[in-house]
C-alpha cells in the first residue's frame, strides 16, 4: 500500500500496465481524484481527498541493447538503478535532474525535469522516443515508438512530459541513450554575477559546447563547497575524450580570465548539487532568455526575498531558484511581471496547499490555455488526474 498524507487516501500500487489501467479506470468510476507518485522524492504531499496511486511496482528495464542505445524502462524504475544497468554495458543516460537518486523515470518526465546537462543534451522530453501512458479513463495510449525514426504521435508525447500526471499517467517510456564517455572532468571558476554574465556570454559566443555550463548563486555555491568564496561561480563540465575534454575547458577558461578555483573528475560533484537542490521545498522554474538570466534572478530575489539559492542553466536561460516558502500571492506576482518578458515560471515543487492555489504553470496565453484544456478533455474527459496545472 501506498502511503496517504495530507488527508489522502492510500491505494494499492499495481505492478504491471493492466493493474496500472484498472486502478485509474476505478478510480475515474468512483470520482475519486488522483495523484500518482513514483518514489514519492519530489512531492512529498497530496491535497484533501486524492487518491496517492503509487507507480513503484513498475520497476522494470527491458529491450536493453547497448548496440542500439535505446532502453525501455518502467515509470517506477528508480534513476539509480538504471544508470547501474547502463554504466555495466557502457551506455549513458544524460539527465541530471534535481533530488536523490530515488526519484523514478515516470516522476521526472511528469515533472519535464532536467538539470545542468540540458545545456548540451536539453531537457527531458528530448531523451524520450515513446511512451506509454493511461489516460483519465484507464485507456492505454501509446506514443511514439523504441526507434528513432519513428516519431509518429510524439507531439503529444511532449505534451505529456512536464504534465506533471495532469494530461495521463506514464506508465512505460523509451529512452534515447548516449554512449558513456571516456572522459568527464569540471572546472569551476568565481566572480561577481557581471562577470558571470560576460564570461558566459563570451564562452557561448566563441563556440563553447560543454555538457554543462551552469551559473550558481554564492549562496548555494557556498553550501556545495564549489569555490569557498562568496561570489557567483561558473561550472564547466567537459565529457568524452581526453584531448577534446581538455580542449573545451581551455576555451571557457579564455573567457573566465582567471585560473580555475576546483577541478573535479566524474560525476559526483554534480550528485552533490542534484542532492542540495532537490532538498529546497519551494522550487521555481523561469524561462528566460540565455542573456537575460541575470535579470530574472534579480526578479525572483525582487518578488521572493531571500533565496536559498540560484542555478541557471546558461546556453538555455533556464532559471531555477529554491526558497523556504512562497505564498501562492507572490508566485502570482513574479508570474506576472516575468509575463511582461515572455518568461514562463513553473512551480516545480511546493506543499499540496501552494501547488493548489497557484497553479504549476499559473498563467497561460490564451492560444495555450485553450489547447490545455483541449488535451485535459480528451486525455482525461472526468477530470480525475488532479494535478493542478493551472491556478
Amino acid at each position: 500500500m501506498s502511503q496517504a498524507t495530507a488527508g489522502s487516501i492510500a491505494a494499492s500500487a499495481p505492478s504491471d500496465l493492466r493493474g496500472l489501467a484498472a486502478e485509474v479506470r476505478a478510480a475515474g468510476g468512483r470520482g475519486t481524484p488522483v495523484e500518482v507518485r513514483g518514489s514519492g522524492a519530489w512531492w512529498t504531499d497530496a491535497p484533501q481527498g486524492v487518491t496517492l496511486l503509487s507507480a513503484a511496482g513498475l520497476d522494470t528495464i527491458s529491450d536493453f541493447n547497448p548496440a542500439d542505445l535505446v532502453v525501455t524502462a518502467g515509470a517506477g524504475t528508480r534513476l539509480d538503478r538504471l544508470a547501474a544497468c547502463l554504466t555495466a554495458k557502457g551506455a549513458w543516460l544524460p539527465l541530471d535532474p534535481p533530488g536523490p537518486p530515488s526519484r523514478t523515470v515516470g516522476g521526472v518526465l511528469a515533472s519535464g525535469a532536467g538539470g545542468p546537462l540540458a545545456a548540451h543534451y536539453g531537457p527531458a522530453r528530448d531523451h524520450v522516443l515513446g511512451l506509454v501512458v493511461v489516460a483519465g479513463d484507464g485507456t492505454v495510449v501509446r506514443l511514439g515508438g523504441r526507434v528513432v525514426k519513428n516519431v509518429a504521435g510524439f507531439d503529444l508525447a511532449k505534451l505529456v512530459i512536464g504534465g506533471f500526471g495532469a494530461l495521463g499517467v506514464i506508465a512505460e517510456v523509451h529512452l534515447r541513450l548516449r554512449a558513456r564517455p571516456g572522459a568527464d572532468r569540471t572546472e569551476m571558476w568565481t566572480g561577481s554575477r557581471a562577470w558571470a554574465v560576460r564570461t558566459s556570454a563570451a564562452a557561448l559566443a566563441a563556440g563553447a559546447t560543454p555538457a554543462a555550463l551552469e551559473i550558481l548563486s554564492p549562496d548555494l555555491a557556498a553550501e556545495l563547497g564549489w569555490g569557498g568564496g562568496d561570489g557567483w561561480v561558473l561550472a564547466a563540465r567537459a565529457v568524452g575524450a581526453g584531448a577534446g575534454v581538455a580542449e573545451e575547458l581551455e576555451l571557457i577558461a579564455k573567457a573566465a580570465g582567471s585560473h580555475s578555483v576546483l577541478t573535479a573528475e566524474g560525476d559526483d560533484s554534480w550528485t552533490v548539487w542534484r542532492r542540495v537542490v532537490g532538498r529546497w521545498p519551494v522550487v521555481l522554474r523561469i524561462g528566460a532568455e540565455p542573456g537575460s538570466w541575470a535579470d530574472a534572478t534579480a526578479l525572483a530575489e525582487r518578488h521572493v526575498g531571500r533565496l536559498l539559492g540560484a542555478s541557471v542553466t546558461a546556453p538555455r536561460g533556464t532559471v531555477r531558484v529554491g526558497a523556504e516558502r512562497c505564498s501562492p500571492e507572490v508566485i502570482g506576482q513574479l508570474r506576472t511581471e516575468a509575463a511582461g518578458r515572455n518568461w514562463p515560471v513553473t512551480l516545480e515543487r511546493a506543499d499540496a496547499a501552494t501547488r493548489a492555489a497557484a497553479g504549476i504553470y499559473g498563467a497561460l496565453s490564451p492560444s495555450v490555455a485553450r489547447l490545455t484544456r483541449e488535451l485535459k478533455a480528451t486525455l482525461d474527459p472526468a477530470g480525475i488526474l488532479a494535478a493542478p496545472l493551472l491556478a
